[in-house]
């Protein structure tokens, strides 16, 4: 059978681990030598993706993502659906805990749009919680993102954002992933994608992680492969980012907002920030809000205003994406 080195190396992928692939194509000099020798016939033809929606991309390929093939332990192939292009732009990876509290998911999602609204690619895993949130930040924004699976194509989870996923892949963005299309989402695959998403980007933000977070395994990966690392405080005594202030600690760039991140890539964010600007009449309001709770009747006595003006500043605040309510009060949100 006569392959390209393409549909070789695909199908070498699929006879065994990537480790072992690598040790024949060293041995055999080329992926045709080495299917010639190792190789099997494939469950997944280039054909049979096709029919599926879904694309591949090998090493051999010159669209495989520059930065990725030059980390360590690079996959050898990348099946995908959506388009791969936004990958060659600036990209920043956010990723942070499933069971994330509300100010962490607005943080997320606000830097998601604020990178998107930059022309920064935003790469996450799309999980629950943090992971979710920048996606949905970056589609606000009108940007691209790339979603990193755990679980083949054809096997999305989790199974609550599908429409997400669609909603990347309309917006111009992908969904990557090196397993198989009908491989599930089995718990080692996710650690070890780990590597995929820092890989990807040129920057990983952290935001809210414990002190055992899968995510801070793409934080020493990202610092392995070379990356800039950057994380979100939170309040001193929340468990869920406690990770975030160890790596604070460590070194890593402290995050106050999305500004500091875009100005390691050398972007100049006054027009937005000026845009995102509160109106005048809200903005005594809006500098009462901190990043922890705040409630209506803190902010009234502060200003000396009756609480029923502040709540309706509140909701005017809130409704224009500036502030969000929690149970206990006002957050503000990172802009």
């Amino acid at each position: 059978m006569s392959l390209s080195e393409k549909e070789a190396l695909l199908y070498l992928s699929q006879a065994a681990p990537r480790g072992q692939v690598r040790r024949w194509l060293k041995a055999e000099g080329s992926p045709n030598a080495a299917y010639a020798r190792h190789g099997r016939n494939p469950l997944w033809t280039v054909s049979r993706l096709a029919d599926f929606g879904i694309e591949v991309v090998t090493q051999c390929d010159a669209q495989f993502p520059e930065r990725l093939n030059a980390i360590p332990d690079a996959p050898l192939v990348l099946y995908h659906r959506g388009s791969l292009e936004s990958l060659r732009a600036p990209t920043v990876a956010i990723v942070g805990a499933r069971r994330c509290t509300r100010y962490g998911f607005e943080i997320a999602r606000s830097m998601g749009c604020t990178f998107a609204n930059h022309a920064l690619t935003v790469v996450s895993g799309l999980a629950r919680g943090i992971d979710g949130a920048a996606h949905k930040g970056v589609l606000e924004g009108s940007g691209r993102a790339a979603a990193v699976l755990g679980s083949g194509l054809l096997q999305l989870y989790p199974r609550e954002n599908t429409r997400l996923a669609e909603a990347i892949i309309a917006s111009g963005g992908a969904l990557i992933t090196e397993y198989l299309p009908d491989a599930p989402p089995l718990k080692g695959h996710f650690p070890e994608r780990n590597r995929i998403i820092s890989g990807l980007a040129e920057a990983v933000i952290v935001v809210e992680a414990s002190q055992r977070s899968g995510s801070l395994i793409t934080a020493r990966l990202a610092l392995e492969q070379g990356r800039d690392v950057f994380a979100v405080p939170g309040p001193v005594t929340s468990q869920v980012s406690g990770g975030c202030h160890r790596l604070i600690k460590q070194g890593a760039g402290l995050v106050e907002d999305a500004n500091d991140v875009l100005a390691e890539f050398g972007i100049d964010s006054g027009v937005v920030r000026e845009a995102l600007e509160p109106p005048p009449e809200l903005k005594p309001v809006f500098e009462k809000v901190l990043s922890t709770p705040t409630s209506a009747e803190q902010i009234a006595v502060e200003l000396g205003l009756p609480v029923a003006d502040v709540g309706i500043a509140l909701v005017h605040l809130e409704l224009s994406g500036f502030v969000a309510q929690r149970p206990d009060g006002y957050i503000r949100l990172l802009l």
